[in-house]
């Protein structure tokens, strides 16, 4: 009986690496695909020099988190909306203008540094403008790969996706680095004691952001080529007054993902890993790679290059494995992100960058792998119809909430810079385990009855 199991595990284990391979022969998927890799690439040369000409021109932790709560509120807040308006309308369609528009503030930004009329409130009102065409987008790009892909290519899909995401952090960090520092070399990576003046990485910082501002045009591009298949629409919100009906269907996802226990825990989960890991990451750690090596900005991006490489691994292993059983995935997602909250205290806990790049390492594999599989299901178990909302509510909690987060850890580190690190990676691994306890984990209620893989 043991055999039997082992071989038929092994078949499923093939058939779904198969569906991987026959993914790159569909040429309409692959032009998606390469479209995505490269805006994504881009995204993370300036996830990069965002926070890097924040520092330069303030030396506030407190001041990059501001920024990030002026991008990241309206993307919160419209988030929704963005849900409502992708259901209403086409995935492809929203990705295409929030990626124009996107695209230009870039322009904007990397022309302000090449005549040095950059400023504060420059910076302020880009990351608003941004913030709001985030809002359309995100619920958009997690929605449109049913469009794309048949339903037993989901799975496939999604880790092929998430794995673009990934090469982005792998190569986009680097590739930054090198931009804004000028040299490939860890020769002088040592224990700073200098910072860098505000103008010293005045080019580099330019040239990252208009690379960024051609990867959306680029992206943009090859959204016009890609053709998709009609989501079903709600057929309740014909007819009705369009902001009403907007505001109902809002409630109507906002119910559907209630009165599942598994979904909603989950859901928490995510707004904890966001709240306490992501927010560290992006105002905590340049800030404690600037403070202890004379070259923070490569050292940051290649830490955040090995998180990358460690989801691209994880994401390949979740598309080529069978589903987890549903009623084991919620609980094993919490298990994952308490090692996740862990890395960041060890990271401050040991004074090494090589030690960090082998944490966050392990940590991308387990994030990616989890988050694969999670959003299959979820993409799966929702109805088409609610599929755009729900995944706003997703991004929203995924993306949200960390610009609430980045302001209030940015005063936090702004008081004390590693015990706040370390604060945050406590409070991540005790409620994480304290939640992979929990019955609901395994429950998900009227979802049963939709099969998932």
């Amino acid at each position: 009986m043991k055999t039997i199991t082992l071989i038929l595990n092994h078949e499923m284990a093939s058939c779904t690496s198969n569906l991987m391979l026959q993914l790159f022969k569909d040429r309409n998927f692959i032009i998606f695909w390469l479209g995505e890799l490269i805006s994504v690439i881009g995204d993370h040369v300036s996830f990069i020099a965002f926070p890097w000409l924040v520092l330069n021109l303030t030396g506030s932790p407190l001041m990059m988190g501001i920024v990030l709560a002026v991008q990241g509120l309206p993307r919160a807040l419209l988030m929704l909306l963005g849900g409502a308006v992708v259901d209403r309308t086409s995935p492809r369609t929203v990705m295409l203008y929030s990626n124009l528009i996107r695209g230009l503030i870039m322009v904007a930004l990397g022309l302000a540094l090449v005549f040095d009329t950059i400023s504060m409130p420059f910076i302020f009102a880009g990351a608003l403008v941004f913030g709001v065409a985030d809002a359309f987008y995100f619920p958009a790009a997690t929605s449109i790969t049913p469009s794309l892909v048949a339903k037993d290519r989901l799975q496939s899909a999604n880790a092929l996706v998430h794995m673009t995401m990934q090469l982005g952090i792998i190569i986009g960090p680097v590739l930054a680095g090198v931009i804004i520092a000028g040299e490939l070399t860890t020769a002088t990576h040592t224990v700073s004691e200098l910072t860098a003046t505000p103008d010293a990485d005045r080019e580099g910082l330019a040239r990252a952001f208009l690379l960024d501002a051609v990867t959306f045009m680029v992206s943009a591009l090859s959204l016009l080529f890609v053709r998709t298949r009609k989501l079903d629409r709600d057929s309740n919100a014909q007819g009705q007054d369009t902001f009403k009906s907007m505001i109902s269907a809002i409630k109507d996802s906002l119910a559907f993902v209630w009165v599942i226990p598994a979904i909603r825990l989950a859901f928490f989960g995510i707004a904890v890993l966001e709240l306490f890991f992501q927010a560290p990451i992006f105002v905590g750690l340049p800030a404690l790679m600037k403070q202890r090596f004379t070259e923070g900005a490569y050292i940051y991006g290649l830490i955040v290059a090995c998180y990358g490489l460690g989801a691209l691994l994880g994401g390949l292993t979740a598309g080529a494995t069978r589903s987890i059983p549903r009623e084991k995935l919620v609980r094993l997602l919490f298990i994952i992100f308490t090692w996740s909250g862990a890395t960041v205290g060890l990271m401050v806990i040991f004074n090494s960058y090589e030690i960090a790049m082998l944490l966050f390492f392990t940590a991308g594999l387990g994030d990616a792998y989890i988050w694969v599989h999670f959003t299959t299901l979820l993409q799966t178990v929702t109805p088409e119809a609610k599929l755009g909302r729900v995944m706003s509510i997703f991004m929203f909690l995924s993306v949200g909430l960390v610009p609430i987060a980045g302001v209030i850890m940015g005063a936090v580190f702004e008081w004390n810079l590693e015990l706040g690190l370390i604060g945050s990676s406590a409070v991540m691994v005790v409620v994480c385990l304290i939640f992979s306890l929990l019955k609901g984990t395994a429950e998900f209620g009227k979802a049963t009855q939709k099969q998932v893989g």
